[in-house]
């Protein structure tokens, strides 16, 4: 998540990004982990926490990916929102 405040400046000339897109990618990735945390639960009773924060972490990576390849602006916001999902599972399950 910090990596991501120091790399939209680049990110924001490649895609060419407003300021709102840019303020609404920034801001999104706590509403997509509401998605996760909502299904945490019912992951972490089905396979267990161990396995469930596993998969958050392969989650978040696969998200990371997706950002990482991400050639417009609605890929990037669905690498987001894949990472988001993988943030939401590991904030409600590992603490």
């Amino acid at each position: 998540i910090g990596v991501m405040s120091g790399a939209v400046i680049f990110i924001r000339k490649d895609i060419k990004m407003t300021y709102v897109k840019e303020e609404v990618l920034m801001g999104i990735l706590d509403v997509y982990s509401l998605v996760g945390s909502a299904a945490a639960g019912r992951t972490s009773d089905w396979i267990g926490r161990r396995y469930t924060i596993v998969l958050a972490g392969a989650i978040f990576f696969v998200g990371a990916l997706l950002m990482g390849f991400a050639t417009n602006y609605a890929f990037l916001m669905f690498g987001r929102f894949v990472a988001g999902v993988g943030v939401g599972y590991a904030l409600m399950i590992a603490p």
